[in-house]
């Protein structure tokens, strides 16, 4: 949103907090985002943070859309498809999922 070299602030928009409610049979659903205005100074230490309210979205028109991203350490920006935020959200609930789950091994499978 606003930046004050002066005083060493920022403040931006952020959503901390996004609900996805995918349905697998539709490959759609609602997505809320639950804004807030989040104001630093420059060492990171938050001043502020404020409820700004609840923005809703369909997975279908969220991967329909191109989005450019910016690399948090170079700063590069490329634009990239959608669909691909489908994938990565896919990518590490499988991650995340192996991670927790103990494997199976042979034996288990044919009792």
């Amino acid at each position: 949103m606003s930046e004050n070299t002066a005083f060493g602030t920022r403040v931006e928009a952020i959503a901390p907090r996004i609900v996805i409610d995918w349905n697998p049979y539709t490959n759609d659903g609602p997505v809320t985002f639950h804004y807030e205005r989040l104001t630093t100074q420059a060492d990171g230490t938050v001043l502020e943070r404020t409820f700004l309210g609840v923005l809703p979205a369909q997975i279908s028109t969220l991967l329909a859309a191109s989005y450019t991203i910016t690399h948090p350490v170079t700063g590069e920006e490329s634009v990239e498809a959608g669909w691909k935020l489908m994938a990565m959200i896919k990518a590490a609930t499988d991650a995340v999922y192996a991670a927790a789950t103990p494997p199976v091994s042979l034996s288990d499978s044919e009792t």
